[in-house]
């Protein structure tokens, strides 16, 4: 079972939120000269040189000398209301070891994990229980207070329940193990090494953008060694590289694999723009006149709160080209004391936040630009009947601009009711550039909602694009 879209949108919210102390969601980026540096609120400069792991043996002794950034400290536990084992002084608390990870939530030694569990009982259902009221009528159902031995989360009200759930054995409780395991990693208290990501990209290493796999080899995170570090990794990364494989050359969209014809011209206009900036490169005045990209990640919310220097790994996979991205929702959240509208991160990329409904902004923007703008909508719930109404003025209007406009969903079913809902409302009034399909660049890290540990969400599991449509000048025929 999956999450309706707006569910979904809160529970990737509680996660991220969760995963990343509140003083540190927002880090400042200034660049010198092509050299990164990173401002932490807790810890000074994070950049080292990158070892060879064994996991990326084939990689040249050159890329393993470039430098690399941490977001470890986004990770680091809680240091008051735990009990912990100190490594000295001067050294990282480790809560837990990384053998044993395994932990049911009412007996963790993590605050945060306990409480959680507390969460589900407080808000949860039993599934036997409810499935016993759908067949007999009779509201009957309990609170999750047996927590499942194998997995350690509270699901059923008792044991009795549990042990007949043949539903849980087979299908939930091994995707809950899991999540179980990776959420004590994260607040593990150890060095998170794969969290060190590369800079910039070497110019005789081509990127492959098939899938997380082969993206994390050809761009050198030699730190992913376990399929548990990529979905860490992936969590987080899943914006700014879905956005890339969609800008780039090597794009794994293309014509007989979803793209369409009308898909291949947008995507044509706007990677001319990108290689006009790599031709003015060594002219340094057509280099100073070139108009930047500019990126529109509308109904911003999780992604509106990630570390700014979490996009320099966009602007890598177009090392060229200026980006400017602009987060616009009524819940894009810049800063904790939402003070910043616009983060300098690098001399080629800056973030802008705009707090506010993208139809009722919409001049602040203009005028748009086919083969410069490009708009991202990440699990936006289109079809959902609280935010239908919301969305349908904004998708008027993007319709208007003629650019392409790229969309995700938390699953299949949550991506082809919001293609419907399109279909229902604009019908005619638009043209599709990219086939429903799954996105390579998925988060491979299942959230489960607190309500029904059976309903899931996966970020940006699907990925389908449309435009207005463009009508084309006809002579008449002799």
């Amino acid at each position: 079972m999956s999450l309706p879209s707006s569910s979904a949108r809160s529970l990737e919210m509680r996660s991220l939120s969760a995963s990343m102390p509140t003083d540190e969601r927002m880090l400042s980026m200034p660049s010198a000269d092509g050299v990164v540096s990173a401002s932490w609120s807790r810890s000074q400069t994070l950049l080292r040189t990158a070892t060879a792991a064994p996991r990326f043996a084939g990689v040249s002794r050159a890329a393993s000398a470039r430098r690399f950034i941490s977001l470890k400290s986004l990770f680091a536990p809680s240091p008051k209301g735990d009990g912990g084992v100190s490594g000295g002084s001067g050294q990282q608390r480790l809560l837990v070891k990384s053998d044993d990870l395994f932990h049911p939530l009412s007996k963790s030694p993590i605050k945060e994990m306990r409480e959680k569990g507390l969460l589900i009982q407080e808000h949860g259902s039993c599934p036997t229980c409810v499935s016993e009221t759908s067949s007999s009528g009779t509201a009957a159902t309990r609170e999750p207070m047996f927590e499942c031995p194998d997995c350690g989360y509270p699901t059923h009200c008792s044991e009795t329940h549990w042990v007949s759930d043949k539903q849980h054995h087979a299908e939930h409780c091994g995707y809950l193990r899991e999540a179980n395991e990776d959420e004590h990693d994260l607040r593990s208290g150890r060095t998170l090494r794969e969290f060190e990501f590369p800079s910039a990209q070497l110019p005789e290493v081509v990127v492959n953008l098939s899938d997380w796999d082969t993206f994390l080899y050809t761009r050198s995170f030699t730190n992913v060694e376990s399929d548990r570090s990529m979905r860490h990794v992936s969590k987080v990364l899943t914006y700014p590289i879905t956005m890339g494989a969609v800008l780039h050359q090597y794009s794994p969209f293309a014509l007989g694999a979803g793209l369409t014809p009308e898909g291949l011209k947008s995507l044509t206009a706007l990677r001319t723009t990108i290689k006009e900036h790599e031709l003015a490169r060594s002219e340094k005045e057509l280099e100073m006149q070139v108009t930047p990209l500019r990126v529109f990640v509308l109904g911003a919310r999780a992604e509106a709160m990630l570390p700014p220097h979490l996009y320099l790994q966009l602007s890598y996979l177009l090392p060229h080209s200026p980006i400017n991205i602009y987060f616009v929702g009524p819940e894009c959240i810049p800063s904790p004391d939402e003070t910043r509208s616009t983060i300098a991160v690098s001399s080629r990329l800056a973030l802008k936040y705009h707090k506010g409904y993208f139809h009722d902004a919409i001049w602040n923007f203009a005028p748009f630009d086919p083969y410069t703008d490009i708009f991202f909508m990440f699990s936006p719930g289109i079809a959902h009947p609280r935010g239908r109404d919301g969305w349908r003025p904004t998708v008027e209007k993007l319709l208007e601009t003629k650019c392409a406009v790229f969309a995700t969903g938390f699953h299949e079913k949550d991506m082809l009711s919001d293609v419907k809902a399109l279909e229902d409302d604009f019908a005619g009034k638009m043209d599709w550039l990219l086939q429903p399909q799954p996105n390579p660049f998925a988060s491979l890290k299942r959230d489960f909602g607190i309500r029904n540990l059976r309903e899931w969400a996966i970020a940006n599991w699907g990925i389908y694009g449309f435009r207005g449509k463009r009508y084309e000048v006809q002579g008449k025929k002799s």
